[in-house]
């Protein structure tokens, strides 16, 4: 797969990004710690995990090399949404500089080996899943999701 293959893609995932962020806007300061049952992630950690490979799948690709990113704590859901915020930016950022050639790359990640393009794409997947539980975690909460295909980019 070639850049220009991957970047319709990737603008969707912006997309979904936009509504994820709106979804995780209508979590009240109260409720990051929120969980459904206590073996899974808070709400809080969820929109974070959410957004992580942004930077960390990104920065693969144009390193050749993994490293696992550490998934932040936040104090407050300001921060968070601060911290998701500068992780599209860098996400997007990284992506622009990503090339054919990177993209056909095998890199070694979590003791397998994988085309650059393959570890790309896992990224619109993860936020699309999480969104998705996100969402549910907002019903759980007693709120009305946004209608997931209501888009807005991130």
């Amino acid at each position: 797969m070639n850049k220009s293959q991957f970047e319709g893609q990737w603008g969707f995932m912006n997309l979904v990004l936009g509504n994820a962020r709106r979804q995780i806007e209508l979590m009240p300061e109260d409720k990051l710690d929120f969980r459904p049952v206590p073996e899974i992630r808070s709400a809080g950690e969820l929109a974070a995990h959410m957004h992580v490979y942004l930077t960390e799948l990104t920065e693969t690709v144009l390193q050749g090399k993994h490293a696992d990113a550490k998934e932040p704590v936040f104090a407050g859901k300001p921060e968070l949404l601060n911290w998701m915020s500068q992780q599209v930016k860098k996400g997007n950022e990284n992506f622009v500089r990503i090339t054919d050639a990177q993209l056909g790359q095998s890199i070694e990640a979590w003791g397998e080996k994988y085309p650059g393009w393959q570890l790309l794409s896992w990224i619109p997947t993860e936020v699309i899943h999480h969104r998705a539980q996100f969402m549910t975690y907002l019903r759980l909460m007693g709120i009305a999701p946004i209608f997931a295909y209501e888009f807005e980019a991130a």
